[in-house]
């Protein structure tokens, strides 16, 4: 069984790999040629004026046009990612500046993190009515985010199989290859976007057709790995709280409390946070039915597996 897994979620990681690596490559190479084509046709209008630049000009510049737009793009990836999750902690407070049992839930996550053999993470809070439980980083250390919602939601011991489930990820090192995995998703966005303007320009539609297309790879490619994750996450959870039951009850219930759909400032932040979420309570209509491109298996698929292991 073990070996099974071992090897479902190996496959899971190659599948990723190579659709997210695809998505990559064709959108880093249009948006090099594009670029070479635009940066550099504005240097040869320039350039032209006063001499003929000449053949092995003319492609160095071309050349150096694409480097541009490549290295511009790739700065915009990086900071889409990041503030992506800025947004979300620019609405969190310290933990203990917030108006609830700073005491449950600081000492939970101290006994959890104990347990992942991690240091414990910032704990942050949400003052949102949806449950959130996620962890992202801040100034390079783990932060753990809370929301009003979970903490209302939850007893004691579904608290804490909550926060073994976003510790899990931690110590699986979850968080670094869901940012990886995102890069690709981001960028394809950030294609279809920039494509997909309202003049509608026929000549635009083959881009527009491109960018939908690299959109629904890239989209795939981080569900086919973020699910995977989710188990493994599920089950070191149980293994580090020994109560597969609690997870599955604070599943059920958190699910039904996410039956309503968030404010749309906290869906803002879905992509870049709610992989790494315990439910996709931030999406849950885009996220949640555990299809091909959502970032989490269905929850009762989960509550299956966990009840499973508590009947072992």
């Amino acid at each position: 069984m073990r070996l099974r897994t071992t090897v479902s979620l190996a496959g899971r990681a190659v599948g990723a790999a190579v659709m997210g690596l695809g998505t990559l490559v064709v959108v880093g190479l249009v948006t090099a040629i594009l670029g070479g084509l635009v940066v550099g046709g504005l240097v040869l209008s320039v350039v032209d004026l006063v001499v003929d630049p000449g053949l092995k000009a003319f492609v160095a510049i071309l050349l150096l046009g694409g480097a541009l737009m490549l290295r511009i793009w790739i700065g915009d990836v990086r900071e889409a990612v990041r503030q992506g999750r800025a947004r979300l902690l620019r609405e969190t407070v310290p933990i203990d500046l917030a108006p609830v049992d700073t005491e449950r839930v600081a000492s939970t996550t101290a006994r959890v993190a104990a347990q992942f053999d991690l240091p414990v993470p910032q704990l942050r809070h949400h003052h949102a009515r949806t449950p959130i439980a996620c962890t992202t980083r801040r100034d390079g250390e783990t932060v753990l985010v809370v929301s009003s919602g979970l903490l209302e939601s939850l007893p004691d011991a579904e608290l804490e199989a909550v926060i073994a489930h976003e510790l899990a990820h931690l110590a699986n090192g979850d968080q670094q290859l869901m940012t990886w995995s995102l890069v690709p998703l981001i960028a394809a966005e950030e294609f279809h976007d920039e494509m997909d303007k309202e003049d509608g320009d026929p000549r635009d539609i083959p881009w527009v057709m491109l960018g939908r297309l690299l959109l629904g790879s890239s989209t795939l490619g981080v569900g086919l790995f973020s699910r995977g994750r989710e188990f493994a996450a599920d089950r070191a959870a149980v293994a580090a709280t020994g109560e597969p039951g609690a997870l599955a009850a604070a599943l059920e219930r958190l699910d039904s409390a996410t039956a309503d759909r968030p404010p749309a400032d906290l869906r803002t932040h879905a992509r870049s946070v709610d992989a790494m979420s315990v439910l996709p309570t931030l999406d849950p209509e885009r996220d949640g039915g555990g299809g091909l491109f959502a970032t989490h298996p269905a929850t009762e698929r989960r509550i299956e597996r966990l009840r499973r292991l508590a009947a072992d």
